[in-house]
């Protein structure tokens, strides 16, 4: 027996506005200011999503909706569209230097989006393999990072890595 409320995808309207806000009508109920979480983002990334909106001081779940497959085509691209934006993650293809300063890690890389150096606290937390061969990194501003294929990465910059996961 579940306790979870899946939506019925054939009763949702999803649409966004003009600032990029997602609403929501579900049958004769409107609700704007809705949240989309992948409930299993690396393992199930088009399916198992949490919707809530904002109640008060905290957010309400509305429902899950169990697979994008199952929504209309106009939903299900404009579904992930605004997932493949929230979710944006630069795949990291080098790692440069790596100093450790007062706790922090501080690590040069290069992603598709060019050079950066970024910053990490507490890796044994924002450091993180992901199954076999992903690595996850969260830097301090909250910025998420990927190494989708440890294996693929020069032996130097693999090395670099495992000191760390």
């Amino acid at each position: 027996m579940s306790d979870f409320t899946y939506l019925p995808p054939g009763e949702l309207r999803f649409s966004l506005d003009d600032n990029g806000i997602l609403s929501l009508d579900c049958g004769e109920t409107h609700y704007d200011g809705v949240q989309l979480v992948r409930l299993f983002p690396f393992q199930n990334p088009e399916g198992m999503l949490s919707v809530s909106v904002q109640d008060g001081d905290a957010r309400k779940e509305l429902g899950i909706i169990r697979s994008l497959a199952d929504c209309a085509p106009d939903q299900r691209e404009a579904l992930q569209n605004y997932l493949r934006y929230k979710y944006f993650i630069p795949n990291i293809e080098k790692i440069g230097k790596i100093e450790e300063k007062l706790g922090y890690v501080y690590m040069d890389i290069t992603t598709v989006l060019g050079r950066k150096t970024i910053c990490i606290a507490d890796v044994t937390s924002n450091l993180r393999l992901v199954g076999d061969s992903a690595v996850s990194i969260i830097d301090v501003q909250g910025n998420r990072y990927a190494i989708e294929d440890i294996g693929k990465l020069s032996r130097e910059n693999r090395q670099k890595i495992e000191l760390y996961i």
